[in-house]
């Protein structure tokens, strides 16, 4: 989802609660640790009832169903919807304002690397769709490119990972 020019990926995990049935706790126990790598966790919580996880300062907690109860939105109806998407959004542009400028030399040799390579894959895209393997290659460009810029990459990593996930020398 965009919101305000800031991409957002919204993951649902209804069914938070206690369960003595071992593969839905399972389950409960990697949504809670996926909410936990979150920027923003939203917690929907009946007015005057605590929330089922603990919620920090961080968190926005909001009632649902306000069709049928003292609620901040409805689903059913839209009612409120445009006002939380708005409070998500204002949350969020304040977690991405540090983000800042691109200040290094190398900051914009690898933007400037994405930007080529992203240009090179619409390119072939629209002229030469059958060029799948080289399209995704240009892809993979950009996104090597993109984690130099954030810090993610480096030599050491990658031969880290291809000789702790592949067979070499036999």
């Amino acid at each position: 989802m965009d919101l305000r020019g800031l991409p957002a990926t919204i993951l649902d995990t209804a069914g938070i609660r206690d369960s003595s049935d071992k593969v839905e706790s399972i389950g409960i126990e990697r949504a809670l640790e996926r909410a936990s790598r979150s920027d923003l966790r939203i917690i929907l919580c009946p007015k005057d009832t605590v929330p089922v996880i603990h919620a920090d300062e961080n968190d926005l907690v909001v009632a649902p169903k306000s069709d049928i109860t003292d609620g901040d939105f409805s689903a059913l109806t839209g009612e409120g919807i445009n006002e939380l998407v708005e409070e998500v959004s204002n949350r969020l542009a304040v977690l991405a304002s540090p983000a800042g400028l691109a200040t290094r030399e190398r900051h914009r040799v690898a933007i400037a690397q994405g930007i080529s390579s992203l240009g090179l894959a619409l390119d072939r895209l629209s002229t030469h769709p059958e060029l799948a393997e080289l399209i995704a290659e240009d892809i993979r460009s950009a996104v090597r490119a993109l984690d130099s810029l954030v810090g993610r990459v480096g030599v050491d990593d990658v031969l880290d990972e291809i000789f702790q996930s592949f067979c070499i020398g036999k």
